[in-house]
């Protein structure tokens, strides 16, 4: 099936919203929209001004003791002001499950779905995507070649 109108359709609810907070967890980024979460898996970068001002890959870059020495954690801090506040005018997803977020800040959020084959392993989750506090549905979550679509405790 091809979830990228579905999908597209599904994200639109968060434009118009501004972003509230990103938060890490190691590599994974999280993103509230007000009252809507995206949690990303995959490689996620945030530009801005032809610029990547941080990407999950900078996660790598520690002092290998404590888990916020890292380039990741330093340049949210940095740029958070550039990237909490802005308000979504466009949402897409692309035919692989990508997805481009515009801020109306000039800021543009990129998740990039990673490797569609495991070799030697299960897929694994690359995006997350949900209302918060009540946990209605849908409640989505994409993986390397497959899509969850929960709706009513039910699965697209």
């Amino acid at each position: 099936m091809d979830y990228q109108a579905v999908l597209t359709e599904h994200l639109q609810v968060i434009v118009g919203k501004k972003i509230d907070s990103v938060r890490l967890a190691c590599e994974m980024m999280m993103f509230d929209f007000e009252d809507y979460a995206l949690h990303t898996l995959c490689f996620t970068r945030i530009i801005s001004d032809n610029d990547i001002l941080v990407s999950t890959l900078d996660y790598q870059s520690w002092d290998q003791k404590v888990e916020e020495n890292n380039d990741e954690w330093y340049f949210v801090e940095k740029y958070r002001s550039k990237i909490e506040g802005g308000t979504v005018i466009s949402v897409n997803v692309s035919s692989l499950n990508d997805v481009e977020i515009v801020l109306d800040n000039g800021t543009t959020i990129q998740l990039f779905v990673k490797n569609g084959y495991n070799h030697f392993d299960d897929e694994h989750e690359q995006w997350v995507f949900f209302k918060c506090g009540d946990y209605s549905y849908p409640f989505i979550t994409v993986y390397n070649k497959s899509v969850d679509i929960a709706v009513n405790r039910l699965k697209l």
